[in-house]
């Protein structure tokens, strides 16, 4: 018989789940090496990258852009620890590894606040928009190499499901921060994109508290409109680093990109809660 996805609202809630996640632990040594190289190499780069960066901005800066990083790791580590308990394919059947999917799903979220401490941080000449366009993009990048990998060559699991949209939720809330701090977006537009990633994410508690069981999966819409959001930056980007007028620039750009594709994404999302299955 086909065994249930897992999820927080079943059992004891959170309890369960991380009763079961230490569990899987116990059980599998290739689960405890993965869950130790993944946060160890996350550790690592975000503190590596937090630390180098304050370092450029004063030496006073960098115990608490240190603290900062480590305080994000654990929680972030803390979260994928959990998610042991869901490390199994769709069809119920037991994986024994994280793997590179999740991997770099988490790793995305350990470079979040690391990647604020560019924003942040005053810099000299144009080092912080540099670094932000281009270490910030390539870590934006692994939502597409992830999916990539996990299709093509696995695991697919129920963890990465749940993982991938919530990961896109943060990084681009974070993202919409970041580009306001450094003149790349105006504030309604970083208000608009932050709006638009967040608001799933808060609300996924109401509906599961509902009895609703929506698939925690990417929309078509929603896809595309995360596409739309990652080239209308990109432009902004080079109109912030031109000296050209960003709050001109986002309203052609962003206004009939952003915001009919961000609807759209939303009704889909209300399709889905609609049509999903209900449990006690």
């Amino acid at each position: 018989m086909k065994s249930p996805s897992p999820t927080v609202s079943t059992g004891t809630g959170l309890a369960a789940l991380y009763a079961e996640a230490f569990k899987r632990l116990r059980a599998s040594r290739s689960v405890r090496t993965s869950l130790a190289f993944w946060s160890l190499l996350g550790l690592a780069l975000s503190e590596a990258f937090a630390v180098g960066v304050a370092g450029v901005h004063s030496h006073d800066a960098v115990a608490p852009a240190a603290l900062a990083a480590f305080g994000w790791w654990l929680f972030v580590t803390i979260v994928f620890l959990g998610g042991a308990a869901w490390l199994r394919m769709p069809d119920g059947r037991p994986v024994d590894r994280y793997g590179i999917p999740n991997g770099l799903t988490a790793l995305r979220a350990w470079a979040c606040i690391p990647l604020l401490v560019v924003a942040v941080l005053s810099l000299p000449g144009n080092l912080a928009l540099v670094l932000w366009v281009s270490v910030g993009g390539a870590v934006g990048l692994l939502d597409a190499v992830d999916g990539l990998i996990a299709r093509r060559f696995g695991p697919i699991t129920v963890l990465g499901k749940a993982m991938d949209p919530f990961g896109d939720a943060l990084f681009f809330v974070v993202g919409a921060l970041g580009c306001y701090l450094l003149g790349i977006v105006p504030l309604w537009l970083a208000a608009l994109i932050a709006f638009r990633y967040a608001a799933p994410v808060l609300f996924t508690p109401l509906v599961l508290l509902l009895g609703r069981r929506p698939e925690l999966v990417h929309t078509v819409w929603g896809r595309r409109n995360t596409l739309l959001t990652g080239i209308v930056l990109f432009t902004l980007f080079w109109v912030r680093v031109a000296g050209g007028p960003v709050w001109l620039a986002a309203l052609f750009a962003a206004l009939p990109t952003l915001v009919p594709s961000g609807i759209l994404h939303f009704i889909s999302l209300a399709h889905r809660v609609l049509a999903a299955p209900a449990s006690r």
